[in-house]
């Protein structure tokens, strides 16, 4: 199975790295995703620092279908790593998200990371695609850089200052069974969600 939302599909059994440097665009384009996955009844583990209701309080005023198969799991900074990886362990999820994941690993070595990401492979392969959020610059650099060399894909949330406005853009440096792009998606957010303009290129 792969979905998507005016990108190219995003390979199932994956690990898949959602980066951005400043905001929440790619929480909620992790929680359209989710949304969508557990309207068609499938299993989908949300794991947060952010309370339960604000998460549904996000999805309502985006009017994002709330399904039982949803499951939000909300995590405490204290002891968030162990408690993070005991969630992925246990669940019997088609999708597991983890947001974000720069904080929940922000004291993590490169080689505890290695680790990390070597744990979440291996659970992909086994029939859980997994979302991790990156903030860059929360953890190292070098961690930073090791999330996404070791991650499926990478689809990075991009704010482009154009005149007096701010544009948004989606960029896809590498995602696993695809050529790379060499244009960034222009989309916009709204409460039809996030539209994806695939017509227009910004170079």
């Amino acid at each position: 199975m792969a979905y998507g939302d005016g990108l190219d599909m995003v390979p199932a059994e994956s690990v898949i790295c959602f980066e951005e440097n400043l905001g929440n665009i790619k929480t909620l384009y992790a929680l359209y995703v989710a949304s969508g996955l557990a309207s068609e009844g499938k299993i989908v583990n949300y794991v947060t620092l952010q309370s339960r209701e604000n998460t549904l309080g996000q999805m309502k005023r985006l009017k994002m279908p709330v399904s039982e198969s949803l499951h939000i799991t909300v995590i405490s900074a204290d002891h968030a790593r162990e408690e993070v990886l005991s969630c992925i362990s246990m669940a019997d999820a088609t999708l597991v998200i983890i947001d974000p994941f720069s904080v929940f690993f922000a004291e993590d070595s490169v080689k505890d990371i290695l680790k990390t990401m070597t744990d979440l492979i291996k659970k992909s392969r086994s029939g859980t695609t997994v979302l991790v959020l990156l903030d860059p610059g929360i953890m190292g650099s070098s961690q930073d850089h090791l999330v996404r060399a070791m991650s499926d894909g990478v689809i990075q949330f991009v704010i482009v200052p154009e005149g007096d406005k701010l544009k948004n853009y989606i960029n896809i440096p590498k995602m696993r069974g695809s050529f790379p792009r060499d244009k960034m998606l222009p989309f916009t957010l709204s409460e039809e969600g996030i539209m994806i303009d695939t017509r227009e290129r910004h170079g």
